[in-house]
């Protein structure tokens, strides 16, 4: 229920900040990627998380992405608690027994600091070219799991600030196409930070009590 103080035009104009904020993630992830299964079939999807993994905002994408981001969060902040979340950190995961598609579909998040507060969560989802399955690109006829390439997280790509080198090596070892797949995760990571800068300049004009309203 919307906070009585806050007056409908506020809330319409926070709302298309919100909204736009998303299509300029979805613009960075499109524009940035190295391979045209995101930057011409836009097989992804963004979301803008308020620090509830309640959905604040998504641009148009892969329906079957849409609304459910926000579980890979609740996935990492379940399993290690809601301290886990530090201010220039980048997370990685998945595993389709969290995200609900294959392998392939590989979600990049962070969470989104305002005046030292967590304020929300900025997340894509992107299809990678390869992630090492049995058959290049992915195997349709996998009887496990493990045969259909790297499952991942969630574990950090960035660590406040700073790339995860080791893990970086670890994917680059496992994929078939190491410069497009790292390619596409760092626009991903640039995804989820512009995001952040979005969510950032939102709360610094309404104030977080009034965007969280």
């Amino acid at each position: 229920m919307i906070d009585p103080m806050i007056d409908a035009v506020t809330t319409e104009i926070i709302r298309c900040a919100l909204l736009q904020a998303a299509e300029d993630m979805n613009t960075t992830l499109i524009r940035s990627s190295y391979t045209p299964v995101i930057y011409e079939a836009k097989d992804c999807a963004v979301a803008l998380l308020d620090r509830d993994h309640n959905v604040l905002g998504q641009s148009s994408g892969l329906p079957i992405f849409l609304g459910n981001l926000e579980v890979c969060t609740r996935e990492t902040e379940r399993m290690y608690g809601r301290e886990v979340w530090q201010e220039g950190d980048v997370w990685v995961l998945n595993d389709s027994y969290v995200g609900g598609t294959h392998l392939n579909d590989v979600t990049v998040y962070g969470p989104i600091f305002a005046g030292g507060e967590l304020a929300g969560f900025a997340a894509s989802r992107a299809h990678w070219l390869d992630v090492g399955s049995k058959d290049p690109g992915g195997s349709m006829d996998s009887t496990s799991i493990f045969q259909e390439g790297l499952r991942l997280g969630p574990v950090k790509v960035y660590a406040g600030g700073r790339p995860c080198r080791d893990l970086h090596e670890v994917i680059a070892r496992n994929v078939r196409f190491p410069h497009a797949t790292l390619g596409d995760m760092r626009a991903q990571v640039s995804c989820a930070m512009t995001g952040q800068r979005r969510l950032q300049e939102i709360v610094s004009r309404w104030g977080l009590e009034t965007v969280m309203a």
